[in-house]
């Protein structure tokens, strides 16, 4: 179910951010609407599993939780980009994708997914407040065969952009489309492309990446981090996804006109896998070699025991000694 986010949610969580309890009918008279009102929207927040106490004298928020406001992500934006900030969404990928409209760029952060999805048909955690979920849709001129090494450039600008916010983030990326930060997940990236008429091609471009979920537990996820965990404080979101947002659009002139080329020296920089032991499954097939970087057109070089092969698509794993 699609909620957009209102300014009543975003305001009444401002206030239960300092962690002390609020009568409802205190902050319906801050806020200038109905006690009922009040109590629909910490209903359906707790819904999201956030921390809302409803004790005998008020509310009080357990964990600050600083949500995704426009006003402040705007200023990362050219002129005339449309944005999206939703309370919930099914999949911000999907919602891009589904759209009848072609109107470029377009981007849509949802603070909670539902359905939230990664790679290869698997899903995507998406708890509330805590992270960024990022689609944004872009259209080339360019047909559908053109866009080879896409999520490859749109991971190196995410990589980018983490290293301008805070410069106790190294990132790396894993071929094809992890972002991995201290040798763990902290992010991927989704692609997905529509072919359009007159040889263009709608990309929507799509980012998850772990901020603020140092003390949530993921059940069977391994392997995971999130930034918070390396400056030992929450991040401000909104200056986190207007960076990546910023880089995006800088990088996407230079993939409009150039393609993965001048990227290929940052792929080399960032390469987590480059000359180590990985496993790669792709499709029924099942290979171990050693990685060699990746060719001009984003396909990785494996060196097997019968000499290089390359692999267009696949899923990559590192092996340990």
């Amino acid at each position: 179910m699609t909620h957009e986010l209102s300014s009543t949610t975003l305001a009444l969580l401002n206030i239960l951010n300092d962690g002390q309890r609020h009568a409802g009918t205190e902050i319906a008279k801050t806020l200038g609407v109905s006690r009922m009102a009040i109590w629909k929207v910490i209903q359906r927040l707790k819904g999201y599993n956030i921390g809302i106490k409803s004790e005998h004298l008020g509310y009080r928020l357990e964990s600050p939780l600083f949500l995704l406001e426009k006003s402040k992500i705007q200023k990362y934006l050219p002129k005339d980009v449309i944005l999206d900030i939703f309370e919930s969404l099914p999949s911000s990928n999907d919602y891009l994708k589904n759209l009848a409209s072609t109107i470029s760029p377009h981007i849509c952060l949802p603070e909670h997914q539902t359905k939230g999805r990664g790679r290869l048909g698997r899903s995507w955690v998406s708890p509330f407040g805590r992270n960024i979920y990022c689609s944004m849709s872009y259209v080339f001129q360019k047909d559908i065969s053109e866009m080879a090494g896409l999520s490859l450039v749109v991971g190196i600008l995410t990589a980018k952009a983490l290293e301008i916010l805070d410069q106790r983030f190294k990132p790396r990326l894993k071929w094809p489309n992890d972002i991995y930060l201290e040798g763990k997940k902290v992010g991927g990236i989704l692609i997905d492309l529509i072919a359009e008429a007159n040889g263009t091609c709608k990309a929507v471009l799509g980012i998850g990446l772990n901020v603020n979920m140092k003390d949530i537990p993921l059940k069977d996820v391994k392997n995971w981090i999130c930034l918070e965990e390396l400056v030992n404080q929450k991040l401000d979101r909104n200056q986190v996804v207007g960076e990546i947002i910023s880089s995006l659009f800088k990088g996407m002139e230079i993939f409009a006109s150039q393609g993965l080329a001048p990227f290929l020296p940052d792929w080399k920089r960032l390469d987590f896998l480059d000359n180590k032991k990985v496993t790669l499954t792709s499709g029924q097939e099942f290979y171990s070699g050693i990685a060699k970087s990746i060719s001009p057109q984003g396909h990785l070089f494996l060196e097997l025991p019968q000499g290089l092969k390359q692999f267009s698509y696949g899923d990559t794993r590192l092996l340990k000694d």
